[in-house]
């Protein structure tokens, strides 16, 4: 909900600047979603007429848990940077693609008892026992941005978007290390973006 109030506030206050020319707004800001659950934030700023530089970055997660002398702590980050061009349909509809370098980190710490990895490829789980552990799991890949830009007026819009990918990532802890490679998309791929212009 914290996300969501300081886009609603940075939108105020953009909204109270004076009115440009329509070639002047070269900055877009935007809040994407790919679930209920799952928000980022987008800047895209123009280059030049139709290719945009747009860097997205995703909140992860991070939790902490209590269990008697043992203690847990998850944390995990991601964002995406790259280059979208767009094709105009009409006056209000553009197709955008484009390409992504997308990265992550996960990192989870426990005092003592086991973690449970999965493999990420459908092969089953890794179990990591012993005392305190830690597991980084660092990702990288590429995306291919490919979806619909709706524009209500210069300053607003909405689009929707795929973004199949090619990751690898690996998981590293104390006792063994699991490597996993990934392609193709699933509903965290699938996004609805509501941006502003100024």
């Amino acid at each position: 909900m914290k996300i969501l109030s300081t886009f609603l506030l940075v939108i105020g206050l953009c909204m109270c600047s004076p009115v440009f020319a329509q070639d002047t707004l070269r900055r877009e800001l935007g809040i994407r979603t790919s679930s209920l659950n799952s928000f980022g934030f987008i800047y895209k700023k123009k280059i030049k007429e139709n290719v945009y530089r747009r860097h997205r970055l995703a909140f992860g997660s991070l939790g902490l848990n209590f269990a008697g002398n043992n203690t847990s702590v998850g944390f995990s980050a991601g964002g995406a940077t790259g280059k979208e061009k767009r094709r105009s349909i009409n006056d209000k509809l553009q197709l955008i693609y484009g390409t992504e370098l997308i990265a992550g980190i996960g990192l989870i710490t426990l005092t003592s008892g086991s973690i449970t990895v999965d493999n990420g490829n459908g092969t089953g789980s890794t179990i990591y026992e012993g005392s305190n552990l830690i597991i980084v799991t660092p990702s990288v890949g590429i995306g291919f941005v490919l979806g619909a830009q709706y524009n209500f007026n210069p300053r607003w819009y909405v689009s929707g978007e795929l973004i199949p990918s090619i990751e690898v990532s690996g998981s590293f802890g104390n006792v063994t290390s699991i490597y996993r490679f990934n392609a193709g998309f699933n509903s965290s791929s699938v996004g609805l973006t509501g941006a502003y212009r100024f």
